[in-house]
């Protein structure tokens, strides 16, 4: 169904036309009469749209409502829990074990700075905190936390996205990530106002049929790929009805941008807006590691989705005695299909954040060969602090300049990795001078710049027709 088509339908019965008209008439009147500073009828002006924001768990979305907050937009922001600092959570903070626990999980998700928590209104709490809990239990198998931990996130998302649904015909905007914005976007296009969805990944069909054709090019390591077939039938075409019925579709990358393209959507209704780095918190190391083994860095999820069968048949062509594979992440569902690689690298699970800096900054390279992705943060990190990435293009084709701040190499393509990996392992002045560049390129992909490029698209107004 086309976007157009979609308005039409949820324009039908007198309710929603004269919402429509009372909006309208309203618009009109803010429009010609602002009240200018002296208190004045300022008929030059015309009125600062509402927005709201519905968001799951995106940190560029966060950035994003702040952004909109200080130009002066954001009229309410809808999400899970978030730690408030309210008299209960400081108690939590304070008891001894419990607290820790809660420090390094639930008690993270604090507003960033500029987002006032007046305008944030939670939703899914419950489900949220029951998820956060289930998947850490130490008495229970891996695949049933993360079965149930996955259920309860569903749910969560669910009641973020029926919150947004009920408050967005009083806004003229609304911005969602996917899978909370469907009736949110219904319900603002009755009302007359547009719909941007933050998609911040390759468009789900377009994931479906590539990793088909992995499971067919790399059948023995299929059983680590992401099952996207098993997604709940109403979650799928809950997505597609969001891409269908939003104005303008945020992506973080060209790539990414090109599957929505690949899928039949009009490119003049999707907006590229890299994601960003915190470059006071990623920076390069005061002094350069002399001392150690070569050390090949990768972080993120252990899986198929990520060329993990790759990397590793990649560094096993080129490993040396003095050098080393830290892979760094959680394993996903199938991962034993690596197990026969397991003696080439040392793992450590999922680190906090406020490790991470350190971490990269141990390594001489950062590997990541993905097959898929968005606009991956953590290759944006490992730039931001000095070091040299090697990757595809399948997600950071934007940030990355080949042969200046690392390597480009096809996907599928483990002799490539190994190559490369050798020529940095040959020539410290190599790494060296890519390590700087790399931060040099990282600067310019501030959080701010991101939500600037991101506010400026959503408060554009230019609807493009069909899809």
């Amino acid at each position: 169904m086309s976007r157009d088509l979609g308005r039409r339908v949820g324009s039908n019965g007198s309710a929603d036309r004269i919402a429509r008209v009372r909006r309208v008439g309203a618009a009109f009147i803010d429009g010609l009469c602002v009240m200018s500073s002296d208190g004045q009828l300022d008929t030059g002006r015309a009125a600062v749209p509402s927005v709201l924001v519905a968001n799951l768990s995106a940190p560029e979305i966060n950035r994003l409502g702040v952004e909109l907050e200080r130009r002066g937009t954001l009229a309410h922001f809808v999400r899970p829990y978030v730690n408030k600092k309210r008299t209960w959570e400081r108690l939590i903070e304070r008891a001894p074990a419990l607290g820790r626990m809660y420090g390094r999980t639930l008690g993270r998700r604090t507003p960033p700075p500029g987002l006032p928590i007046e305008k944030i209104t939670e939703a899914g709490v419950g489900q949220d905190v029951l998820a956060a809990i289930v998947s850490r239990l130490p008495i229970a198998r891996r695949a049933w936390r993360q079965r149930v931990a996955h259920a309860l996130i569903f749910a969560a998302e669910r009641s973020v996205a029926d919150l947004a649904g009920a408050k967005a015909a009083d806004a003229d905007i609304v911005v969602a990530s996917y899978g909370t914005g469907e009736k949110a976007f219904e319900a603002v296009h009755r009302a007359g106002g547009r719909a941007v969805l933050s998609y911040p990944i390759a468009h789900n069909n377009f994931q479906l049929k590539f990793y088909r054709e992995e499971a067919q090019f790399a059948p023995e390591f299929a059983a680590a790929l992401p099952r996207l077939e098993e997604l709940p039938r109403e979650y799928s075409a809950r997505l597609e009805a969001e891409c269908q019925l939003a104005d303008t579709i945020l992506v973080g990358s060209t790539f990414v941008r090109d599957s929505f393209v690949a899928e039949g959507f009009d490119a003049r209704r999707i907006t590229v807006a890299s994601y960003g780095v915190d470059t006071e918190r990623f920076v390069p190391a005061d002094q350069e590691r002399r001392e150690g083994p070569f050390r090949v860095l990768f972080v993120g999820q252990i899986g198929q989705r990520k060329g993990i069968s790759y990397l590793l048949k990649g560094y096993e062509l080129f490993r040396r005695a003095d050098s080393e594979l830290h892979i760094v992440g959680n394993y996903v569902r199938g991962h034993e299909v690596y197990r026969r690689y397991s003696h080439l690298y040392r793992h450590t699970p999922n680190v906090p954040q406020s490790e991470l800096p350190g971490l990269i900054r141990s390594a001489d390279v950062f590997v990541f060969p993905s097959l898929i992705e968005g606009m991956p943060l953590v290759v944006l990190e490992a730039m931001a602090c000095g070091i040299p990435v090697i990757t595809t293009r399948h997600g950071p084709v934007d940030i990355v300049r080949d042969g200046l701040d690392g390597y480009f190499v096809p996907i599928r393509d483990p002799e490539a990795i190994a190559a490369r990996l050798e020529q940095l392992y040959l020539d410290p002045d190599l790494r060296r001078r890519m390590g700087h560049n790399a931060r040099e390129q990282a600067r310019r992909y501030t959080w701010d710049r991101f939500a600037r490029s991101a506010a400026d698209a959503v408060l554009a107004g230019e609807v493009a027709k069909g899809s």
